[in-house]
C-alpha cells in the first residue's frame, strides 16, 4: 500500500524520535527526554498491535463542508449516535466500569487508536452498558516538538464539554489530524472541523481558557500525575464506586478482559 505524502514509516518515526531524544539529553533536558522515551515505547505497543501507519483515516469517507474536504464525518456519526454524552464521559454514567483514556489530540498513536479501535470499543463495551469511557486530554506533543497549538486545541475540546459536544469534535479532529510537529490546530482549522462534526458547528469553538477548560485541564493533569502517565494513549479501568485504577497494558486486545475483571469489583449501582 502506498503511504500518503508526509506520513513516515514506523521505523522512520522511531528513528527520528530517538534522534530527538538524544539531542534533548545533550541539551540537559533529561526530564523531558524520559517522558518522551515512555511515549515512544507506548507508540510501539499501539503500532505493533494495530499495524503500521498506512492510511491514518483507515479509508474513512470524505465529505465537503463549506468548501473544505473532511474525513470521517459518517464514521463519527455512526460511532456516537444514540450513545449518551456528558461532558468528558461517553456512555451510561451508571456502567459498572469506567475506562479512563489519557490522550493528546496531536498524538498520532492516539489518532490510530481512535480511528481503528475505538468504534469497536463503543459497540462492544459502551453500547452494551459494560463500561463508559472518560477522556482525559493532556498536552505532551507540544513539549516534545516545541509547538504551542496543542494548548488552544485542548482548550477548544474541553470548552465543548460544557455543552456535551466534545466527543464528536474529538473524533473528527483525529480523523483530520495534522503532522505532530506542525502547528496545524489554528482557530480557522478548528472551526472547519467543528463545522463538520455532527451537532457541533463552527461557532462553538473557543480556544481561550475558560473556567470549564481550566478545570478540566487541571483535573486531567492532576490524575495523570497521580497515575504516573508517561505517554499517550494510556488506559486505566476503574470499578464503579471505587478509587481503584488498574492500568491496561494492552488496550487493543486486552481492554475487554480488563473491563470484565474490573466488573467483579464494582460496587452496587446507586438507586435512582
Amino acid at each position: 500500500m502506498t503511504r500518503p505524502p508526509g506520513r513516515q514509516s514506523v521505523k522512520a518515526r522511531l528513528e527520528q524520535e530517538a534522534a530527538e531524544l538524544a539531542a534533548a539529553e545533550r541539551r540537559g533536558r533529561m526530564k523531558l527526554a524520559a517522558a518522551a522515551v515512555a511515549a515512544v515505547l507506548l507508540l510501539v505497543v499501539v503500532v505493533v498491535a494495530l499495524g503500521p501507519f498506512s492510511d491514518p483515516t483507515d479509508g474513512a469517507e470524505k465529505t465537503t463542508v463549506a468548501g473544505v474536504e473532511l474525513s470521517g464525518i459518517p464514521e463519527t456519526r455512526k460511532k456516537l449516535t444514540g450513545v449518551p454524552q456528558d461532558g468528558t464521559l461517553l456512555g451510561d454514567p451508571a456502567a459498572p466500569v469506567t475506562i479512563h483514556e489519557f490522550a493528546d489530540l496531536k498524538c498520532p498513536a492516539c489518532q490510530q487508536y481512535e480511528v481503528q479501535r475505538q468504534p469497536q470499543n463503543v459497540d462492544e463495551l459502551v453500547r452494551t452498558g459494560k463500561a463508559n469511557v472518560r477522556i482525559h486530554l493532556i498536552n505532551i506533543i507540544d513539549q516534545g516538538h516545541g509547538t504551542t497549538d496543542g494548548v488552544g486545541l485542548r482548550n477548544a475540546a474541553h470548552n465543548l464539554a460544557a455543552t456535551d459536544k466534545l466527543w464528536p469534535f474529538l473524533s473528527l479532529a483525529y480523523y483530520n489530524q495534522g503532522p505532530e510537529n506542525d502547528e496545524w490546530a489554528t482557530e480557522k482549522r478548528l472551526r472547519e472541523l467543528a463545522a463538520g462534526a455532527p451537532g457541533v458547528g463552527a461557532s462553538a469553538i473557543n480556544l481561550r481558557e475558560t473556567s470549564t477548560s481550566r478545570t478540566l485541564n487541571a483535573a486531567a493533569d492532576e490524575l495523570a500525575r497521580r497515575l504516573e502517565v508517561r505517554g499517550t494513549p494510556s488506559f486505566y479501568v476503574q470499578p464503579r464506586g471505587t478509587d481503584t485504577y488498574e492500568k491496561v497494558d494492552d488496550p487493543v486486545d486486552g481492554l475487554g478482559d480488563a473491563v470484565a475483571d474490573a466488573t467483579k469489583n464494582a460496587k452496587p449501582a446507586p438507586t435512582r
